[in-house]
């Protein structure tokens, strides 16, 4: 491994960690480090990427608790909802080949993107003065999630804090707290199923692990003392998704003459 792919490990796993803490969305950072820099199959990219967001969200999770962020009383529910459907979603991500990962990683980029840049200033301000919406919609919302998380992970932390943040009214700032802890919790499922079919590359997935956590232990520690730090995380992140999609589809072909 040379000097340059180490740095780039390093760097990648710490903005990952802290955009998970933030937003969401750091896996589009990972998994293209562990198929594109470091050569992984698609699926097995897809189960090592678990070692390292357990050791972010974790470490994010302890974090916000520490500091009075994290309730899991108050959110149990939608932990439960997520994680049923996230066992789901794991057990179906065990049986994927390389090919199959590949392209639904690529095509959930596209639809990815455009959720995150319709109306962009109502998920990072959402209006407070509207009432919550029945839980009776937001349950089946998060299990539909949780599905979708256990199978790819990537944007799922997006994902819920739509529904926390927009939908169920949570603080930006707690809603995450919520995230992230729920990540934790079924990403430990998700290492023992995958690690029991083979398919997580341990070496790598701890070298991300280590930056990762950092990322994510500095992003939960100072969430709430920096006023723009979702803004900023929220253009790093609509970058990073479009520069991956440019590379992904090979968009600068259409430009050779």
């Amino acid at each position: 491994m040379e000097l340059t792919d180490l740095i780039i490990i390093i760097v990648g796993g710490f903005a990952a960690g802290f955009l998970n803490s933030l937003a969401g969305f750091g896996s589009v950072i990972t998994l293209s480090i562990y198929m594109d820099l470091l050569g992984l199959p698609g699926h097995i990219a897809n189960a090592t990427n678990r070692v390292n967001v357990l050791a972010s969200s974790g470490i994010s999770a302890l974090t916000f608790f520490k500091n009075g962020k994290l309730d899991l009383k108050a959110g149990k529910w939608h932990i439960i909802a997520v994680a049923i459907g996230a066992i789901i979603g794991i057990l179906i991500a065990a049986n994927f080949d390389d090919q199959q990962f590949k392209t639904l990683f690529n095509y959930l980029l596209l639809p990815i993107l455009l959720i995150i840049l319709v109306n962009p200033k109502n998920f990072i301000n959402p209006d407070r003065g509207k009432p919550p919406i029945s839980n009776f919609i937001i349950i089946p919302l998060l299990f539909v999630f949780g599905l979708y998380a256990g199978l790819i992970q990537v944007g799922f932390g997006l994902l819920f804090l739509v529904v926390a943040v927009m939908m169920a009214k949570y603080d930006l700032i707690e809603s995450n707290a919520l995230k992230v802890a729920i990540v934790a919790i079924y990403t430990v499922i998700a290492i023992a199923v995958f690690h029991f079919n083979g398919l997580i590359n341990w070496k790598y997935g701890l070298m991300i692990a280590v930056s990762q956590g950092f990322g994510g232990y500095l992003a939960a520690q100072y969430a709430s003392k920096l006023g723009n730090a979702n803004k900023y995380a929220y253009y790093l992140l609509v970058t990073i998704i479009v520069a991956v999609i440019i590379k992904n589809f090979e968009l600068w072909k259409w430009l050779t003459f």
